[in-house]
């Protein structure tokens, strides 16, 4: 199983998020914000240093504005002290590879001790036959493993700089490591981008992944920022695609409503300590205010998260970023029948 969620709901954590569905379902029929809770789940980057260069990552295309670096460990238990009586499920990636900072096993220990689900998602190039038992005393609850093609060709087309060969030995090491020493965790989930250099390869991942033995597989659609890589990466077929594609130009799918579960139930905290609204704020154009030196509840209830969620609820189109973005929309995963 993927997780329980009544092994991780406090009393405490059950009212924290009835009130935050309550609250932002009076905030849709007002058209103004009101929170009554805190987070449920959060996104805290243990890095944005990246060992790829994958042409629509800007941490491994090195174009990221913001500075490079790793969370501290201190700076780290601060964050989760505060947010463990009301949030429980813990993301520890955003940009960047995550196992680059040495003291992610530890971060990953830490939150579990608060009785935190921890997921991961990593390219796998820091995981081999020598490390997986370490990797495992501090597994993460799921970890999401990124494969993006099934020969080299395909592979490095868009992991630039990584090795299909090393991505599959670390997934392989882990998996036999794991049925060796006969844990649970973490449950893997093999995540497989689909684009025009692989679209033809799905029927095999089904089979790669039931042969190395992972949990789950997942098809995911690509984001892509410009029309050049619109052109260069999407998908022939039109399934496949989160986008439409014509006269020069490319836009989500779907209608973009003017309401955003993810500014209720979820936040991010870069390495640095920069509190941003979402995963897709990538650079941290629309930083809200730092946990440097402040409590994070400080942040989520500032008048400058409200005006955030003010715009979302009045004109989120006129927000760059969300034009962009699947939330609320079922066109970044999709399932192939077996």
């Amino acid at each position: 199983m993927e997780i329980n969620i009544l092994k991780y709901l406090t009393l405490k954590r059950t009212i924290n998020a009835a009130k935050i569905l309550l609250s932002f379902g009076i905030s849709k029929w007002l058209k103004k914000p009101v929170v009554w809770g805190m987070p449920i789940s959060y996104s805290i980057e243990p890095t944005n240093h990246c060992n790829l260069k994958c042409p629509e990552c800007p941490s491994g295309l090195g174009i990221l504005t913001r500075p490079l670096g790793l969370l501290k460990m201190e700076d780290y238990k601060k964050i989760i002290d505060e947010i463990k009586d009301t949030g429980f499920y813990v993301q520890l990636f955003f940009q960047g590879e995550p196992y680059i900072n040495k003291n992610l096993n530890e971060m990953i220990t830490y939150a579990q001790e608060k009785n935190m689900y921890v997921s991961i998602s990593t390219n796998g190039h820091f995981i081999n036959e020598d490390n997986a038992g370490e990797v495992l005393k501090s597994a993460p609850d799921k970890i999401i493993y990124s494969i993006d093609g099934l020969d080299e060709e395909s592979y490095q087309n868009y992991r630039v700089g990584g090795t299909f060969e090393q991505a599959d030995k670390g997934l392989r090491s882990l998996i036999r490591k794991k049925k060796e020493l006969g844990v649970k965790k973490p449950f893997v989930e093999l995540q497989f981008i689909v684009m025009k250099q692989n679209e033809e390869q799905l029927d095999e991942v089904l089979k790669y992944g039931k042969d190395v033995g992972v949990d789950k597989v997942v098809f995911k659609t690509m984001q892509v920022t410009s029309y050049e890589n619109a052109l260069k990466f999407l998908p022939s077929n039109e399934k496949y695609r989160r986008y439409v594609v014509n006269n020069g130009s490319f836009s989500i799918k779907g209608r973009i409503k003017n309401h955003c579960f993810a500014l209720w139930r979820t936040s991010v905290i870069t390495w640095d300590g920069r509190v941003v609204p979402c995963c897709f704020d990538k650079d941290a154009e629309h930083e809200i205010g730092t946990v440097n030196g402040k409590s994070f509840k400080s942040v989520w209830n500032s008048d400058d998260y409200n005006r955030f969620r003010q715009k979302i609820l009045t004109n989120r189109k006129g927000i760059d970023m969300c034009t962009n973005c699947t939330e609320g929309l079922k066109i970044n995963i999709f399932e192939i029948e077996q």
